[in-house]
């Protein structure tokens, strides 16, 4: 199973959009408000690593409010 980090920066006034929008994503597993450089995590889990690609590059990018996202990805 292939495991992505990925924090955003988003728009405050955008954030409760965001995050709804956000847990639709089919391979968004947690999606949690954090507190420090970055706004949200969203940790994305799939065993086809172009489906965790597709989801970053067209559903999170298409998702108004985000002005910057950082993608980790875990190795086991």
């Amino acid at each position: 199973m292939n495991e992505v980090y990925v924090m955003l920066n988003i728009d405050y006034k955008s954030h409760k959009n965001i995050i709804e929008k956000v847990k639709k994503i089919p391979t968004a597993k947690s999606v949690k408000t954090v507190y420090g450089i970055y706004d949200v995590l969203v940790i994305l889990e799939s065993d086809d690593m172009q489906k965790i690609k597709n989801a970053i590059d067209v559903d999170l990018h298409n998702i108004d409010g985000i002005n910057n996202m950082t993608s980790l990805i875990a190795i086991n």
